[in-house]
């Protein structure tokens, strides 16, 4: 499976931390909804264009993602696009809050048009703690809690999150919606977890993620 990155995404500094490293931080940090210190922002290029992303206009940063977002779920072959979030570690099933990565994947689906439709359909059996160890993003440790509670729309599937760490919670996602006879196309993430230091932030390589046999 194809999973595609929009920056880098530095969980604590590296080396000489430079500016653009801070911006792709700063961008990841918005998409997934944190507060952006008073003191801090971020300039990323939305269109060609410089934009100054801050606090105060953090949630926008998610309408930008999907603007870069939409060309490479337009390029998954013919048909819809079924945009399915992975389910952040709080978005437990029966809980009223619309999860980030819902939210997200609805701003690519704006950007989109009307091609694309989000099944908001994974959801945690209970609240997961903080994925602190890689045992805890092992897929296999993951599936048992992870649950459908809708149907799939016809169409190809695209997997959305906001960040990429191991890939074991994509790989879950993967083995769940098998349930349902569907396998995603490809993976979207605004941020990838990288510890050694890019020339370019912006520009993560894509990877492809490896989904093995269901245990």
């Amino acid at each position: 499976m194809r999973v595609h990155f929009r920056a880098q995404y530095l969980t604590s500094a590296v080396g000489q931390m430079r500016r653009e490293d801070f911006n792709a931080t700063l961008l990841v940090h918005a998409v997934k909804g944190k507060t952006i210190n008073p003191r801090q922002y971020t300039t990323v290029r939305i269109s060609g264009k410089p934009v100054i992303i801050t606090d105060a206009n953090k949630d926008r940063a998610m309408d930008w993602f999907g603007e870069w977002a939409a060309p490479l779920v337009k390029a998954q072959g013919w048909g819809p696009k079924i945009l399915v979030p992975i389910p952040n570690r709080i978005a437990v099933q029966g809980a009223a809050t619309v999860p980030r990565t819902a939210l997200i994947a609805h701003a690519v689906r704006r950007a989109v048009g009307p091609a694309a439709v989000v099944a908001d359909i994974l959801r945690w059996r209970r609240l997961l703690p903080k994925s602190t160890d890689s045992t805890s993003r092992r897929p296999e440790v993951l599936l048992p809690d992870l649950v459908l509670t809708g149907k799939m729309p016809p169409g190809v599937v695209v997997l959305i999150d906001d960040v990429f760490t191991s890939g074991g919670h994509a790989i879950a996602s993967a083995w769940r919606l098998a349930d349902l006879n569907r396998f995603p196309k490809c993976a979207i993430s605004c941020g990838r977890t990288l510890h050694e230091q890019l020339d370019d932030p912006f520009d993560v390589a894509e990877e492809d993620l490896v989904v093995p046999s269901r245990p």
